[in-house]
């Protein structure tokens, strides 16, 4: 433990010019806080809740297995009591409601009763969904997964949402036991109080892998709207588009929107956010099918569902130094990645992602890469924030003050920690 403390402290030193200490002596519009525990701790998402901030993470024990952390804070981003820990399973994402939250993680288990001995029966993961109220008191929990002892389909969370009415939706994928099973998208309608399944929909669409974004929406007309990356995997290498599914409630797709369905490359939207125009954001990370030439990427969508043409930005960090506009997909001087977006009341959008440094830019390992642009996808700023270790964004909300709020994980020589940023609607570390 000491010597994660040590790392700790070495980290908070080394973040440059836009870093400050995790401690102020006065009140402060921007801060930074990191929270450990004895194992790795990484960061989901960070959301504005009553006075404070909820933070939802995954702590890592030593036998490789996952709990879930729930974090109290204040307004400063200081802890309030007793984490909230759900052992046995690791989180996916947290969802706000007027009389508490929703928490949507996996659990991981040793299937011992597999009657044929299947390898693929050996290990088997379901989705698990809790509710919790005010106080942090678990009021219901519910499991989604295949009742079966043989042949068992493992079950994935990826986000969840609520409609007008209330009820939860669940979207994730699920996966047969067979050798060249994909990964096909499900969708769960619950009851908000008992939890009890109002209706249940598997989508057997193309056979490739869907790889889900973080967010799930409910559109203006009531349909369920996401983006997707839909993945074929040979060997080293790896293929895939964008996918933004449309569909109304217990129904079938009524749009799939497809970009990069004809060129080669990797593309994973992995955000998906709407504006006050009814226009979704979209950002997520981009590569050649060799894994090569990291680039953050931004699209726009109609509410739907429609992938606008040419509304396609891609972003290196290391040229936004230069230059402060986007570049071709594959121009890449540094390894950037985009991993959370969220739209601004200005009407732009702020891109979160990460940049592996350079010899012309960055503070050693990993660090945030924040991008504003308009509307329209033109860049007005774009900031790094970071040390000397690697640091990663999960979530990225803005405040009632326009400031933004940032959620991810710090890595130090293999001991990882969560961290919270809030900073000004500049991404600045100041006020």
């Amino acid at each position: 433990m000491s010597s994660r403390l040590l790392l700790i402290v070495a980290a908070l030193c080394c973040w440059a010019c836009q870093n400050i200490e995790d401690a102020t002596p006065a009140k402060r519009n921007t801060f930074i806080r990191f929270y450990e525990a004895p194992h790795n701790l990484s960061g989901v998402q960070a959301e504005p809740y009553e006075d404070g901030y909820l933070i939802l993470g995954n702590e890592e024990l030593a036998n490789g297995n996952f709990n879930t952390v729930i974090i109290r804070t204040n307004d400063r981003g200081e802890r309030l009591g007793q984490d909230i820990v759900l052992p046995d399973g690791s989180a996916k994402a947290l969802k706000i409601t007027t009389d508490g939250y929703y928490v949507l993680g996996d659990s991981i288990k040793v299937n011992i009763e597999s009657g044929d001995g299947s390898v693929f029966d050996l290990i088997v993961s379901s989705t698990r969904l809790f509710k919790l109220n005010a106080s942090g008191n678990i009021m219901k929990k519910i499991v989604i997964a295949d009742p079966r002892n043989q042949n068992i389909t493992d079950v994935f969370g990826s986000s969840l949402t609520t409609n007008a009415d209330g009820d939860v939706i669940v979207l994730g994928t699920f996966k047969a036991a067979a050798a060249s099973a994909t990964e096909k998208p499900f969708l769960v309608s619950l009851d908000p109080v008992s939890l009890d399944t109002n209706w249940v929909k598997r989508y057997e669409v193309l056979d490739r892998d869907y790889v889900n974004s973080r967010a799930v929406h409910i559109n203006p007309d009531g349909k369920i709207i996401w983006a997707t990356a839909l993945l074929k995997e040979s060997g080293n290498f790896a293929r895939s588009y964008i996918g933004v599914p449309l569909i109304p409630e217990n129904s079938t797709f009524e749009n799939f929107s497809q970009y990069g369905e004809q060129t080669d490359q990797q593309l994973y939207p992995k955000d998906i956010q709407p504006s006050a125009g009814n226009i979704y954001g979209v950002v997520g990370s981009y590569a050649t099918p060799a894994g090569a030439n990291g680039n953050l990427f931004f699209v726009r969508v109609s509410q739907n569902g429609d992938i606008i043409q040419g509304s396609e930005r891609y972003f290196d960090g290391e040229s936004l130094l230069a230059n402060n506009d986007d570049v071709a997909a594959s121009a890449s001087s540094s390894d950037d990645t985009g991993d959370a977006i969220i739209a601004t009341s200005d009407g732009g959008f702020v891109l979160a992602g990460s940049m592996l440094t350079t010899p012309n830019r960055g503070n050693g390992g990993k660090d945030i890469l924040l991008i504003k642009v308009t509307s329209q996808g033109e860049i007005i700023w774009n900031k790094i924030l970071g040390g000397a270790g690697d640091e990663t964004v999960s979530s990225i909300r803005e405040m009632a003050d326009g400031g933004l709020l940032i959620c991810g994980s710090n890595n130090v020589s293999g001991l990882s920690s969560i961290f919270m940023i809030k900073t000004t609607a500049n991404g600045e570390l100041k006020d």
